[in-house]
């Protein structure tokens, strides 16, 4: 019960403080609306499908990616530069809960840029919106968020160990845009990047989406699910793993706040 409420605080306190930053502001209300234009002409002769799975959902899926990763280098960096992130650190209440809470607020205001983008590409396009499947749109999605908050709990972890967030953050947004199939299919890739996409998550949750705009049965979608959530554990572990790692770290260098 006391981590929940330290879960609930945070990311309370992160959902209202954040969107007080011009950047995050970009991020998660006018970089949907950018996107959704873009993509939006980009595919509005294409077939009702694509224009659904790429300008509608793609905009917004490339926008909580955004909103994911700056979030998790920056929040970091930011309680770095301000001297406060041995505070944080040694708070009763868990460094590990802390930062799992920022990340939870700034993963509402992701999902709030999927709905920006729908809304806009859907009012400005007038174009028809297929989904076949509302059942695999809510798993997948669902799914999905689960999955970048867990990305979010490993980038946290990572970036607290090392000191180059903001090189780390920057190299890792536009990359999973191409290799993920948010922007494009990736069968336009090279088959070797094919298979390296399938590293990261929302390459399955991409998948799932799809289907639920093409149409998809049980057994060909279960597949993709079942990846999600397999990757998603694997993340989880990996980041439990790593702030063990800081904690000892901590305790025998004390260079936290150390640049």
């Amino acid at each position: 019960m006391q981590s929940l409420n330290v879960l609930s605080a945070s990311a309370t306190q992160q959902f209202r403080t954040s969107i007080g930053r011009p950047m995050f502001r970009f991020c998660v209300l006018a970089q949907p609306i950018i996107f959704g234009l873009l993509l939006g002409m980009m595919y509005l002769e294409r077939s009702d499908m694509d224009f659904t799975v790429y300008a509608v959902f793609g905009s917004g899926l490339a926008t909580f990616w955004s909103s994911i990763c700056f979030s998790s280098a920056s929040d970091i960096h930011r309680e770095r530069w301000y001297g406060t992130l041995e505070t944080i650190y040694a708070a009763p209440a868990g460094f590990k809960w802390i930062v799992l809470g920022k990340i939870l607020g700034n993963s509402i205001w992701g999902f709030i840029s999927i709905c920006i983008s729908f809304s806009v590409v859907t009012l400005v396009f007038q174009k028809q919106i297929v989904i076949t499947s509302f059942m695999w749109l809510g798993i997948g999605l669902a799914l999905m968020t689960l999955s970048l908050v867990a990305i979010g709990y490993l980038f946290a972890a990572l970036f607290t160990l090392s000191r180059n967030a903001r090189v780390l953050m920057n190299f890792m947004e536009y990359p999973v845009y191409i290799l993920c199939g948010i922007l494009f299919p990736i069968e336009q890739l090279p088959e070797f990047f094919r298979y390296f996409a399938y590293v990261f998550s929302p390459t399955w949750a991409v998948k799932i989406i799809h289907y639920a705009v093409w149409g998809g049965t049980w057994s060909e979608v279960s597949p993709y699910i079942g990846g999600l959530l397999i990757l998603t554990l694997c993340y989880l572990l990996i980041s439990v793993f790593m702030f063990g790692r800081i904690d000892a770290k901590c305790r025998v260098d004390a260079t936290l706040e150390v640049y």
